[in-house]
């Protein structure tokens, strides 16, 4: 809970602040301009997925292609649909995006979000559990429990962030509460427009971290799993080398979530620091919004870096646009020779 006292008597800069990066409109702009930049992108990897991955491993497409929706809508959702605004240690602001302007309530596109965000880890969870039904697909009990697990998983994302959503305060009294302990309202804030979420930042920021931590657990639990089984079936049902491809493509699949995880963790400690110690920069609240809303877009990145057939399709891609634009003969240009994942 903040403490009422504990802005009185100081001054700070961002109250007169004027700032190009404080405002609204560079939220807006950005956020806009990258969301249509990173939209080519997400619909190639789509592509490359659906259309790209070899007969070898297409038991893995289904799932990497709900992986790759889920994780480039929930950038759709930031970048284009709410645009939020917010001002970090208050988890306070308002959204900017098309969905205000066809009336969704705040509190809606809050909810919106949140469920975007859970969704997008249960899809996660389930690439590795894929990988584990490979190995044990004939197992019967986890065939029987398999369906009920899904559901079960489905419905949490679905209802995790409802408590949340329910306690919202009334916005007068949470406005009123915030102007009496805030040293000013800034200049870049138009407080007409300011949706208070949550007067204590704590609770949400503890219940966010239990589904992760959660989720983390399962999915330590299905890799380890998985390579404990990988081990068992060599020269059982699989070859050493069929063995080797299903690791190739579970470290790859790991490297693709690490890395964009690794970018996240920047903003994602910044809003725990600034919610813990009640600091408030808006540049900085603007640049941490902008990177979570990019998650997608570096996964994208990132999985058609390091899957074979993806990124030898791309350098194809390129190759016959390069000759095309010198006018030379693309004819000569060769099949893919790629027909393993990484």
């Amino acid at each position: 809970m903040f403490d009422v006292n504990y802005f009185k008597n100081q001054s700070f800069d961002f109250c007169t602040s004027t700032f190009f990066l404080y405002s609204s409109d560079f939220q807006r702009l950005f956020l806009h301009y990258f969301g249509f930049i990173a939209i080519p992108v997400h619909i190639y990897g789509g592509y490359c997925i659906i259309f790209q991955t070899p007969r070898s491993m297409k038991s893995v497409k289904w799932s990497l292609m709900y992986f790759h929706f889920m994780s480039c809508f929930l950038d759709l959702g930031f970048s284009f649909l709410t645009t939020p605004y917010i001002f970090f240690p208050a988890l306070a602001g308002y959204p900017l995006g098309v969905l205000k302007d066809f009336g969704v309530r705040n509190q809606d596109q809050l909810y919106f979000i949140l469920l975007l965000g859970a969704h997008m880890v249960v899809a996660i969870i389930i690439v590795f559990e894929n990988r584990l039904l490979i190995m044990i697909g004939s197992n019967k009990y986890w065939n029987w429990f398999r369906r009920p697990w899904l559901v079960v998983h489905f419905i949490v994302a679905t209802i995790f962030f409802l408590p949340t959503y329910l306690m919202i305060p009334d916005q007068e009294s949470a406005k009123a509460f915030f102007t009496q302990i805030s040293p000013c309202i800034p200049v870049y804030v138009n407080a007409d427009l300011v949706f208070v979420a949550v007067i204590e930042t704590q609770f949400l920021l503890r219940w966010a971290g239990t589904l992760f931590l959660g989720a983390f657990l399962e999915i330590w639990t299905f890799a380890y799993l998985t390579d404990r089984m990988l081990g068992k079936q060599i020269n059982r049902t699989m070859s050493v080398r069929t063995v080797e491809l299903h690791r190739k493509f579970q470290r790859a699949f790991i490297v693709q979530l690490l890395i964009p995880i690794l970018i996240l963790m920047i903003p994602v400690a910044y809003v725990g620091v600034s919610c813990f110690t009640f600091y408030h920069n808006q540049a900085i609240n603007n640049i941490a919004i902008i990177i979570l809303s990019s998650h997608g877009f570096f996964s994208t990145i990132v999985m058609i870096c390091i899957h074979a057939p993806y990124r030898e399709f791309t350098m194809l891609v390129f190759s016959v646009a390069v000759r095309f634009g010198h006018g030379e003969n693309t004819s000569s240009v060769g099949p893919l020779r790629s027909h393993i994942v990484t």
